[in-house]
């Protein structure tokens, strides 16, 4: 289903949704009717609520291609591997947490100041 045709339906759906909430008070509150305008209350409300849901819906979908279209890649980049310390190096980074290193070799202690 295309993005304008599910934007379309919504709003349809949101004002079937209107309808049966006028239709309820013209129709069934005015003549007294409480049980038959609570069912289509609830009927009108389900109607609109997936009327709501279809334009979030389409409005989302419209987002998430316009957001595809400006992330592609283009020809020029390249893809770049991340290196990892330990293999840059050789050699495992010193800690930098104050205390007895893995070892058991106490660290010189700093000055005070």
């Amino acid at each position: 289903m295309g993005v304008w045709t599910r934007e379309v339906l919504g709003w349809v759906l949101l004002g079937v949704g209107l309808a049966a909430f006028a239709m309820c008070y013209v129709v069934f509150l005015l003549n007294r009717w409480i049980v038959e305008a609570f069912i289509a209350a609830f009927i009108g409300f389900t109607i609109f609520r997936a009327g709501i849901h279809l334009l979030k819906v389409a409005t989302a979908a419209r987002a998430a291609r316009d957001i595809k279209r400006e992330l592609t890649p283009s020809s020029a980049t390249r893809r770049v591997r991340p290196v990892l310390a330990e293999e840059a190096s050789g050699r495992p980074r010193p800690s930098v947490l104050p205390g007895p290193t893995a070892t058991g070799a106490r660290e010189p202690a700093r000055p005070r100041r």
